[in-house]
């Protein structure tokens, strides 16, 4: 088993480096596939829109390739899709990584005729987004964990009992002994991004907690005093022309409530996307809310909110 090891880890040591962009998926179908119900239906996949953005962003770039002409570099693509049709296949979906390039997923989708491969695609649309996406996260972490910002994380983890693996350039902003926010900003051109973490707690009380209406009390009772705008009496709230989606998921090993939602600049015409986190830590009796936000006029979101949530998924308490 040792000698094993050793050869599979010598082995991707020699592979290159994965080329291409985040959120970016090639997919090699035949062409004549490509152009009919299976290609529309990898469209539906991939571009489907994501929730709760100010402006409408695809879920994914999608770009296809015939198998004849795969060759050389994009091979070293970072996530690829792969459909074989033909009789002789068992239809099935095999998940592969590291195969021509480092920190690359393949998907492999066998069938035996165009209608098992439509059947596969549709039963499994939610599935494949969840392991692209998933893949990504895990991507981001590994480059975190490469160059931590640790006398933040300290800081944090001193004050507030909890671990988040926070990357270079996010700063604290504002303090106090139950609640914090950081924040980076850079430009690009004569346009600011900024992406920000909040977090806040209270002693757990009831199960309450868990519903869209407080989670909006609390968020903007948070905000209102911790993030101002640039002009008086501005300052951030949920939008409420937009019902926050919720749904129960699993955070790290933890129960938590996710929410995806909007926000707005009261007396400003500042805004964007937000998702938010709430759970409880029993070992403490309190309940924990972690929030991430983007502003990028003129940008989309989605790889911003992307590197944010990563940062979320890294949370540990103790």
């Amino acid at each position: 088993m040792g000698s094993c090891v050793s050869s599979t880890e010598s082995t991707q040591d020699l592979l290159p480096s994965s080329s291409g962009k985040y959120g970016e998926v090639l997919v090699v179908v035949d062409t004549s596939l490509s152009n009919g119900p299976i290609g529309e239906k990898l469209d539906e996949i991939f571009f489907k829109a994501l929730e709760a953005t100010p402006q409408k962003e695809a879920s994914f770039r999608k770009s296809t390739v015939d198998p004849s002409s795969f060759k050389s570099i994009l091979k070293r693509s970072r996530n690829l899709l792969r459909i074989s049709v033909e009789k002789k296949n068992s239809n099935k979906i095999k998940i592969d990584r590291n195969v021509w390039a480092k920190d690359q997923l393949l998907i492999n989708i066998y069938a035996s005729s165009d209608t098992a491969a439509l059947r596969m695609l549709h039963q499994n649309s939610q599935r494949i987004r969840d392991y692209y996406n998933q893949e990504e996260l895990t991507r981001l972490i590994g480059q975190y964990k490469h160059k931590p910002n640790k006398d933040l994380m300290a800081e944090i983890k001193k004050s507030y009992g909890i671990d988040l693996l926070i990357p270079p350039a996010y700063v604290m902003m504002e303090r106090d002994s139950s609640s914090f926010w950081i924040r980076k900003e850079k430009s690009i051109g004569e346009h600011s991004i900024i992406q920000g973490l909040i977090f806040y707690t209270q002693p757990y009380q009831s199960d309450s907690t868990f519903t869209p209406t407080y989670m909006q009390a609390q968020r903007n009772e948070r905000t209102m005093s911790m993030i101002e705008g640039a002009r008086d009496n501005s300052f951030m709230q949920v939008y409420s022309d937009f019902v926050p989606i919720s749904k129960e998921v699993n955070l790290n090993g933890l129960y938590a409530v996710e929410y995806k939602g909007l926000w707005n600049m009261k007396n400003d015409f500042m805004g964007g996307p937000f998702l938010h986190y709430t759970l409880v830590d029993e070992a403490k009796n309190r309940v924990i809310d972690l929030d991430v936000f983007v502003y990028a006029p003129k940008f989309n979101k989605r790889e911003y909110l992307r590197e944010l949530e990563a940062i979320i998924q890294t949370l540990q308490l103790n």
